[in-house]
């Protein structure tokens, strides 16, 4: 784990209601391709080209290739979050703690874990600190610096205009070549032992509510199901005089 801090705080992602009676009825979860990521500066590791000490140029495309990575948050309520990953209110947030993902994702018998398995929290850093940091680093510092998740340490780089994310990355390095697939990696998730909070889109009315807590439940979720309470609230009475 890499500057976690608490293991046993919250955090949470939004899936899209479609992804998530997917997860319940396989119970599994699927790590994208770093590619799949948004921002053009993510991955910026990977997508750059090395020169070897002799000048030799070397195409990281294989090494793009074998990285896969999930993004959680510390936030738990947000209505930024909610507008982006919800927005046509099909979101769904689940809740658990770094301990609980990563150990169920963590395969102790592999003989590579070591090499293979990373949660790390994201560090910010400005464009001009992410330039300087390429043109000081070279190809060999990473891949062969002798350090397991050297090399994982770039997918947790982003810039301070997505700070207001808070993240946490769920890591794998598909060292055997013999996981990933279409640009996946899909691994064991059971459910129930993991999460420990489901919380449907606060936009939506109650009618809608029930109905997609009925999916849920009927995917076999039984945890329980809340709607996020951003929008609720209580109006107070202001004397006058």
């Amino acid at each position: 784990m890499i500057d976690i801090g608490d293991v046993d705080a919250p955090i949470y992602r939004i899936f899209s209601l479609e992804r998530l009676l997917d997860v319940l009825r396989t119970q599994t979860n699927a790590l994208v391709h770093p590619s799949k990521w948004d921002d053009p500066f993510e991955n910026f590791f990977l997508k750059s080209h090395a020169e070897l000490p002799d000048g030799t140029h070397v195409s990281m495309e294989s090494l793009s290739a074998s990285w896969y990575g999930q993004c959680w948050t510390r936030n738990r309520d947000s209505d930024a979050m909610w507008r982006i990953y919800s927005a046509a209110q099909t979101g769904v947030r689940i809740g658990t703690t770094s301990r609980a993902l990563f150990s169920s994702f963590y395969q102790e018998s592999d003989t590579f874990a070591s090499l293979k398995y990373l949660i790390g929290s994201v560090d910010y850093q400005s464009r001009a600190d992410i330039e300087r940091f390429l043109s000081e680093t070279t190809f060999t510092d990473l891949a062969f610096g002798g350090q397991p998740h050297r090399f994982g340490r770039t997918l947790l780089v982003k810039r301070p205009e997505f700070s207001h994310e808070n993240e946490i990355r769920l890591l794998f390095h598909d060292v055997e070549g013999n996981h990933g697939h279409d640009r996946l990696a899909i691994f064991p998730f059971p459910f129930d032992r993991i999460v420990s909070e489901v919380a449907l889109d606060p936009r939506l009315s109650e009618t809608d509510f029930a109905q997609r807590r009925k999916e849920l439940v009927d995917a076999g979720c039984s945890v329980p199901i809340i709607q996020s309470d951003l929008y609720q609230f209580s109006p107070s009475t202001i004397r006058l005089g």
